[in-house]
This record gives structure tokens, C-alpha cells and sequence, in this order.
């Protein structure tokens, strides 16, 4: 595969052989010159007020050529550090050039691919597999890597040829001593680009993520730094950015979204109560409880690491991402999607509360760390909306389908920002199910699925996505009715997906003896502490559903226990266990 053509400019090849280095040293030499000069305009300053004084025409002349010398030596000065602080930078701007097209090249030789000196990516010739879905597989990952590199290699060469094309106006400006405006520091030098639209608000895909990766990569710590701080828009919601730089970014976008909504409240508040201002008044409020949900999970202080991905206060609801544990060097990343009813002032907290729990409880058998992410970048669908809406209501898979990109381009961003990659799992529980099923279909970072309570899934065998085989988990609790009739308006059931592994959420008493738990009380049919029960038990602690998602997570499918034939019975022809007398207490997790 060939990079695309960037047209007239600097070449991969040029990119290689560039050596800021060398640019440094002379911006070195151009400093100590400068203080010469500097020097030099001091001591003929100290000369003339050292030197007799006399008056008249002789004295005024000599004065006057005093100050034009002087002033002189001050222009040079002046343009000699333009040109220092300019080779500086461009010395700065190449090595991140440089740094690109060498993450072109790790990347293609951790897929067994390479780089050659013209930015040309190779692939090897791989072995033919007779199973469609792990072929499907080896070609996202060919995809993705593609992607990646391209976009390396295209932002090296754009900022090489940029760093050239200022450097010289630069140059040729202080030769000419027309300097005025670019001697204050950064001043004039390489505005920050504006980029293009965050990726991961619009579903813009692979291109864009890893385009958005390589121009952070391309900026230098002082231009990362000034954008974050002058403009976080463009950073707080941009899937390929660093988490640190994301979220220092979003911690300034939550403090005025809060200003806003505090004011807005305030407002309507104050406004003559009527009827009609009412469903305004409680908009207001939620906003304001949405945002306050976020700045008290980031304020939790219990020794656990939280970074703030998402804030998007626009819509009607409050979009938030939220991370618990190190995204940047875990080894292990999981990434939540919630379903009907989810908002961030009702949720985020007690999945935060869950996450942790059951994140400590991975890093116990998984090899390495392990972050959990609460991702509620959408907008859930909501009861109300069963009757007051087509596009948004929960009987529709629009909304899943128009948000599948998002999901794909989050997780594919995280994979981006990294300087290695980690195994990526996502939960998707109800709805979510479905928006992550769609997501699979893309092409992205995504390694395992676990779906549970989900209502059906869009495709009908695992070779139609990009997950590899084995890949897909699907969990389905008795008397859960969503599970068990939801595929009757979202496509496939979950549990006859050609490729799924269906996985348990009951432990039976006795094996063996069928669904018999209409002729016996509950509890002496199954174990109730690791039994889940309905739409809303699958994460309880100590549940068969929860460690089976925890082993997903932690990359440990030999601790995932499968469902059995007793469950299978129970699950596809018995049923409710809702309908036992002697239910058990149900807590949301």
C-alpha cells in the first residue's frame, strides 16, 4: 500500500534525513552572538556616558550617532534571536516529525509489516485461516494499522514541510530586519492548526482518529500546552488525544458548563411561575445535578485515579465519559455502555461506585492493570420517549445505529493515544447491547464484547464484524424479559448468534435436574448469592454475570464459566423465575 500523495513538499524520505539537532546547535551559536551584540551596544552606551561632556553642534551629531549605532545593534540583536528562537522551534516541530515516522515504523514491525524510506507500507503475505471470522479479524487489524500508519506519515510530511516553509519567511524577515511582532515568544511562530471536528462526537472513523493522534503528536509540548489552556474544545472530546491532555482540557469545559447551568437555573428560578415554565424549570435543574454528579465523582477520594474524557452539556441531556484507573499504561481497558433510563445524575455515581469494586476485583487474576470506563457519550433513551418519540424511543435501533461511532471511534482513540497497545474490552448492558453491536460491525479497537440483558444484536453470526472469534460473551438472567423478547424488534437474539459464547448467571443447587425450581422454593434450587435474577442484577457482587464480565475484562477466558444445560432449560423454555414466591432482593449495582 502506498501513503496518499501529500503533493509539493518535504517526503517521508526528507523527514528522515533532517536532523534538528543540527538546528539546535546553530540556534546556540546564533545565542551567543546575540550577547556579543548585546554587549557590545552596553559598552558603547557606557563609553558615551563615560565620555567628557561638551556642548554644541559637535556633541549634538556625535549623540545623535551614538543612538543610531546603538539602536542599531539593538535591531540586529533582535533579529539574531527571531532566528535563534525560530531554529529552535523548527528543531522542536522536526523531531516530532521524525518521532512520527518512527511510530509508523514500530507499528508496522509489531504486525510483522514495514516502512521503506519512501513512506511505502508492506504488508506480508498472510496465511490463509478457514474460519471467516478470524479472517475478518486479521483484517481489521490490517485496517487499523493501515490507518495508523498513513496518518503518521501524512502528518510527519505536513508538519516537515509547514516547519520549512515558516522557518525560511522567518529567517528572511530577521535578515531583513523586519522582525516586529515575531520577538515575543511564540508570537507569529506556527499557530496551533485548527483541526478538524473531534472524531468522537461525529463518528468520523479510523481516519480521523488516528489523524487526530498525529497532529497532537506533531505539536510541541509548549503549542500542546497553549491549546489545551486557550483552546480545550478542541481537545476535551477528540478520541486519539492523551487521556491527561483530554481531561485537563474537559476540567475546563465542566467549570463553565456549570457556570452556565448555574446561571440558567438561577433564572428560571426567578421567572413567574407558571405551568408552562415547568418542564423548563426541571431541565434546568438536571443539568445542573448532571454536572454536579460528574465534579463529585472526580472529587471521590479514595486513592483511585479519575480522568474526565467527555463533558457536553449542548444537548438535552449531559454527556459524560469518566475513567477510574490509568488509561495510559494499563494493560487492560473496559469500557461501559448503559442502556434505557441512563443519565448521569442518576447513574454515573453508583457505576463508579460498581467499577471500582469489580475493576480491583480483575486486577487480582488478570495479568497487569486494568481501567474502567463509565462511557455515556450518548444520549440513552428514556421512558418517556416509549410515547413521545420515533427516532429516540427504545423500540427503534436508530439511535444505536447513529451513535455506533462513536462508541467505535472512543475506543479506537484510546488504542491511538497509547505509546503500546491493550487489550480493550466493552460491557454493554440493554440498549447499549444494541449500540455496541452496531459498533462491532466497524472497524476498531474493540478485542472482546461482553453483551448482557441485551434485547438482540444486528447481526446473526460473529463473522460478519471484527471481533475476533470467541470474542463476543453473551449473558441472559432468567426472568429477564428484555433478554428473553427484546430481539422481536432488535434483530437477532444474542444467545443464537453463530459465534457467541453464552455465559452463566445462575448457579443451580444440583446439576443436572432441570429447570426445577416451579416444584421447589428459589433458594433451594440455586445458589442465591451468585444467581442473577431479572433486567437490572447482572453486575451484583458475588454474582456468576460479574465475574464472568471481570474474567472478560481482565483477558482470562479460561476463568469464564459457561452456561450449563440446567440454565439453557431455564432460560429458552422455562419460566420467569419472577413468578417464584419467595423472590430475592434485587439491588442495583
Amino acid at each position: 500500500m502506498t501513503a496518499t500523495a501529500l503533493g509539493a513538499g518535504l517526503s517521508v524520505r526528507d523527514v528522515r534525513a533532517s536532523r534538528p539537532q543540527s538546528l539546535v546547535a546553530v540556534g546556540r551559536r546564533l545565542e551567543d552572538k546575540r550577547r556579543r551584540v548585546v554587549t557590545m551596544a552596553q559598552l558603547l552606551l557606557w563609553r558615551r556616558s563615560a565620555a567628557p561632556r561638551w556642548s554644541g553642534a559637535g556633541s549634538t551629531a556625535a549623540a545623535d550617532r551614538y543612538g543610531v549605532v546603538v539602536a542599531g545593534l539593538g535591531q540586529v540583536a533582535q533579529s539574531i534571536a527571531v532566528a535563534g528562537q525560530a531554529l529552535g522551534l523548527a528543531a522542536g516541530r522536526l523531531q516530532s516529525a521524525i518521532d512520527l515516522v518512527g511510530r509508523a515504523d514500530r507499528r508496522a514491525a509489531a504486525e510483522g509489516a514495514w516502512v521503506d524510506e519512501d513512506g511505502r507500507l508492506f504488508l506480508p503475505v498472510r496465511a490463509t485461516v478457514g474460519d471467516p471470522a478470524a479472517q475478518a479479524h486479521r483484517a481489521r487489524l490490517d485496517e487499523l494499522l493501515r490507518a495508523e500508519v498513513l496518518a503518521c506519515l501524512l502528518r510527519a510530511r505536513q508538519a516537515a514541510t509547514e516547519t520549512d516553509e515558516e522557518l525560511a519567511r522567518t529567517l528572511l524577515a530577521a535578515a531583513r530586519g523586519t522582525t516586529s511582532g515575531l520577538a515575543a515568544e511564540g508570537a507569529g511562530w506556527m499557530p496551533v492548526p485548527a483541526p478538524d471536528p473531534p472524531s468522537g462526537r461525529v463518528g468520523a472513523g479510523n481516519d480521523a482518529v488516528f489523524a487526530s493522534a498525529a497532529w497532537w503528536r506533531s505539536l510541541t509540548d509548549g503549542e500542546r500546552r497553549r491549546v489545551v489552556r486557550e483552546r480545550p474544545e478542541w481537545v476535551g472530546s477528540r478520541d486519539g488525544v492523551p487521556v491527561a491532555a483530554r481531561h485537563e482540557a474537559n476540567l475546563t469545559l465542566l467549570a463553565r458548563a456549570e457556570r452556565v447551568a448555574a446561571t440558567r437555573a438561577r433564572e428560571v428560578d426567578a421567572a413567574v411561575a407558571a405551568p408552562w415554565h415547568a418542564a423548563e424549570r426541571t431541565r434546568a435543574h438536571e443539568r445542573v445535578a448532571d454536572l454536579r454528579a460528574i465534579r463529585d465523582v472526580l472529587g471521590r477520594r479514595d486513592g483511585l485515579e479519575r480522568r474526565l474524557l467527555l463533558v457536553d452539556a449542548s444537548e438535552r441531556d449531559v454527556k459524560a465519559v469518566v475513567a477510574v484507573g490509568d488509561l495510559e499504561r494499563a494493560e487492560h481497558l473496559t469500557t461501559f455502555v448503559g442502556g434505557l433510563t441512563t443519565t448521569v445524575r442518576d447513574d454515573l455515581a453508583r457505576y463508579d461506585t460498581t467499577f471500582a469494586r469489580m475493576r480491583a476485583e480483575a486486577i487480582e487474576v488478570a495479568s497487569g492493570d486494568l481501567a474502567v470506563v463509565t462511557w455515556m457519550g450518548y444520549d440513552a433513551p428514556q421512558l418517556d420517549e416509549i410515547v413521545s418519540s420515533i427516532d429516540r424511543n427504545v423500540l427503534n435501533a436508530r439511535l444505536a445505529r447513529d451513535n455506533a461511532g462513536a462508541l467505535a471511534d472512543f475506543v479506537t482513540g484510546l488504542e491511538a493515544a497509547r505509546d503500546s497497545p491493550a487489550h480493550q474490552t466493552v460491557w454493554a448492558h440493554s440498549y447499549g447491547a444494541v449500540l455496541a453491536g452496531f459498533a462491532s460491525l466497524r472497524t476498531s479497537g474493540i478485542d472482546d464484547l461482553a453483551v448482557f440483558g441485551a434485547p438482540g444484536l444486528p447481526f446473526s453470526d460473529v463473522d460478519r464484524t471484527s471481533l475476533d472469534p470467541g470474542a463476543l460473551n453473551v449473558l441472559g438472567a432468567i426472568g429477564d424479559d428484555v433478554f428473553n423478547y427484546g430481539w422481536m424488534v432488535h434483530g437477532t437474539p444474542p444467545a443464537s448468534v453463530v459465534g457467541a459464547l453464552r455465559l452463566s448467571t445462575f448457579a443451580p443447587k444440583e446439576p443436572g435436574v432441570g429447570c426445577n425450581h416451579i416444584l421447589h422454593p428459589r433458594s433451594d434450587f440455586v445458589d442465591v448469592g451468585r444467581t442473577s435474577s431479572g433486567h437490572s442484577d447482572y453486575l451484583r457482587a458475588g454474582t456468576d454475570s460479574a465475574r464472568n464480565l471481570v474474567a472478560v475484562a481482565a483477558g482470562r477466558p479460561d476463568l469464564r464459566i459457561v452456561q450449563g444445560a440446567d440454565e439453557r432449560a431455564c432460560t429458552t423454555t422455562g419460566p420467569s423465575l419472577g413468578t417464584d414466591p419467595l423472590a430475592w432482593p434485587r439491588p442495583i449495582p
